[in-house]
């Protein structure tokens, strides 16, 4: 099963959790003639969330406001101040203009998945919003007309709406649900220094404009998805690839060192999520995935837990 977002009802309140995310498999294709990168990618919802909360606003007060739970940390509100550089400011504001209506209550954010580093914490705090408002608004908008939204506001976004692992393709937009994935165990590293997506695409080496292809289309990832659908996690980690890694990691020294931290850890793949800086590894087990872990946090590389994918 899938990992679907659902606003609960709480009150007056609204809440929803919003799940982070693996890339499993990325391929750069090219750079597309509108200045966007033709991708390739399988995505999966992790165990480990942000959590919104919308609140009526207080009898004295108007308009829309978003605010962080006093548990975020420091630097997670420098890296998304709670005005509108951030998604889920935005995603507010986008569907209240769409729907002719002014945004109206608080939404307070508590922030666990930590910012540029791959894991999709603010694309999927976007589509939570967008469900969450949609709810306590009372706009009954459908799903469709949601993605819609979602991918005016970022490559990922429409991904989280779909609630399970996807192979996403265009600019990331283009979602098809995969419904068959087993669960895997993950160990994942957020070191202390992040990597804009942005400056990685910069990065990157890519094909000229316009010259994005698929021969063969979906080999690699069809192959991974195979592999994956039978059980063959040893077989299908070996497929397990970034197009973005290397890139990344002229950004940001720490990945080629957990890498090399990872590749003692008798995974059956290693590599980086999305942009990075997070990198994580598929363990064989929760056991295996725990011991790594214990190996891994001595080596001060940066945060560490252990997760899993969701079915």
């Amino acid at each position: 099963m899938g990992l679907r977002m659902y606003p609960r009802k709480m009150g007056t309140a609204w809440e929803i959790y919003a799940p982070a995310k693996l890339n499993l498999y990325l391929d750069v294709l090219g750079r597309r003639s509108d200045g966007f990168h033709e991708l390739e990618t399988l995505m999966a919802p992790i165990r480990l969330y942000d959590r919104l909360q919308w609140r009526p606003a207080p009898a004295d007060g108007s308009g829309f406001v978003l605010s962080y739970d006093p548990s975020t940390s420091n630097s997670i509100r420098k890296a998304a101040p709670a005005d509108d550089r951030n998604l889920v400011w935005r995603a507010a504001n986008l569907l209240a203009r769409t729907a002719g209506l002014e945004p109206r209550g608080q939404i307070v954010l508590t922030k666990r998945i930590p910012a540029q580093s791959g894991l999709g914490g603010g694309s999927s705090d976007a589509a939570a919003t967008l469900l969450l408002t949609n709810a306590a608004w009372g706009l009954n908008y459908s799903t469709n007309r949601l993605a819609e939204l979602a991918a005016q506001l970022g490559s990922d976004v429409p991904f989280f709406l779909a609630g399970t692992s996807a192979v996403c393709r265009g600019r990331g937009e283009q979602v098809e649900p995969i419904c068959v994935l087993p669960r895997l165990n993950v160990v994942v590293v957020v070191p202390p220094q992040g990597v804009s997506t942005v400056a990685a695409f910069q990065a990157l080496n890519s094909r000229p404009a316009g010259s994005a292809q698929r021969d063969e289309s979906g080999r690699g990832v069809a192959h991974l998805l195979k592999d994956l659908a039978r059980g063959a996690i040893a077989e299908a980690g070996r497929r397990m690839t970034n197009g973005l890694q290397r890139a990344a990691a002229k950004l940001c020294p720490w990945i080629d060192q957990l890498g090399m931290a990872f590749a003692g850890t008798g995974s059956h793949a290693h590599l980086l999520t999305g942009s990075g800086s997070a990198y994580y590894g598929v363990m064989r087990s929760a056991w295996h995935a725990r011991r790594a872990a214990a190996i891994l946090s001595s080596a001060n590389l940066g945060i560490v837990f252990t997760t899993s994918t969701c079915r």
